[in-house]
């Protein structure tokens, strides 16, 4: 008699991709998990709503670039981290945020510092593309709604120039990170938009009410393998996933994503919605947490 085989584990990706291994591996939890959701309506805009992923934003995860705890989106280069297609900026503001960024920062904080940096500052010429910057050279795919070309940080040896390697005289690590870190600046700002906003994803969408009505939904999430797209599947490791990343840091700092990421959560939200999350939140740790859908990886940590 044939005896039933078990029941297979649904990973969410193939399993010879490299997420399906590190999955298999034990590195990463499988992306499909039960989430727990916050909707409310933005106190000075009825016809705004908010749809807030309370599992991710309670979950325990932290950065860790420039630690051993990275180990990087392609394996064979992890001290630069996830920076090795640079980072796209964008607009104008997002532009002009990382110009003013680069003319602050002192030159220690920056290892691959261009020689012409100072120069290019000093003569004010629009004109020309910073040093920094480059543009992107891809066409666009059939199925992108991107129009391109777009403007990215440079690529130096393999990564963003921003990425500082081994034997910069602040370690490895985001230049504009550890430079913001270290002088209490506010990462908002300091850093190009899409890495500050990184592991949130936004995503805004009008949608008619039964109604009749028209609203905006702004729904902010985890930023997984998924919002890479086709791509997310191809790299070595990614960090939401991986219960070490939502482990105590090594100075013993442990708090919840909407505390820790409270900046980034205000720039991409607004001062008053997330006052409503923070005092949502506040409320729920009071709950047992077996009945609060917790991020698997937070658990496992």
């Amino acid at each position: 008699m044939n005896q039933p085989g078990p029941n297979p584990v649904f990973l969410g990706f193939p399993t010879d991709s490299p997420a399906g291994r590190s999955i298999t591996a034990g590195w990463e939890v499988p992306p499909d998990f039960p989430r727990e959701w916050f909707e409310f309506i933005h106190p000075d805009d009825p016809h705004h709503y908010f749809s807030i992923d309370l599992t991710w934003a309670e979950s325990t995860w932290s950065c860790r670039f420039g630690t051993p705890q990275c180990h990087g989106i392609d394996e064979s280069f992890p001290v630069v981290g996830c920076c090795i297609h640079g980072a796209y900026l964008s607009d104008e503001s997002d532009q002009d945020d990382l110009y003013n960024a680069v003319a602050e920062m002192p030159a220690k904080y920056w290892q691959l510092r261009p020689d012409d940096v100072d120069s290019y500052i000093a003569n004010a010429d629009p004109t020309e593309l910073e040093p920094w910057l480059e543009w992107d050279e891809e066409e666009p795919t059939e199925d992108s709604d991107d129009d391109g070309p777009h403007i990215k940080t440079k690529l130096v040896d393999g990564a963003c120039i921003f990425a500082n390697r081994q034997g910069a005289e602040t370690g490895p690590g985001c230049a504009l990170h550890q430079w913001a870190m270290a002088e209490g600046r506010n990462i908002v700002g300091s850093k190009p938009e899409v890495c500050w906003q990184v592991p949130f994803s936004r995503e805004d969408s009008w949608e008619e009410r039964p109604d009749g009505q028209e609203i905006l939904r702004t729904t902010i999430g985890e930023y997984d393998r998924r919002q890479w797209g086709g791509g997310g599947e191809d790299f070595d490791w990614w960090c939401t996933g991986d219960p070490t990343c939502h482990a105590p840091q090594a100075d013993g700092t442990l708090e919840p994503v909407w505390v820790s990421m409270k900046d980034e959560l205000k720039a991409l939200i607004g001062e008053k919605p997330y006052a409503l999350l923070a005092a949502h939140c506040e409320a729920r740790a009071a709950l047992p947490a077996e009945v609060k859908a917790t991020h698997p990886a937070t658990r496992r940590r």
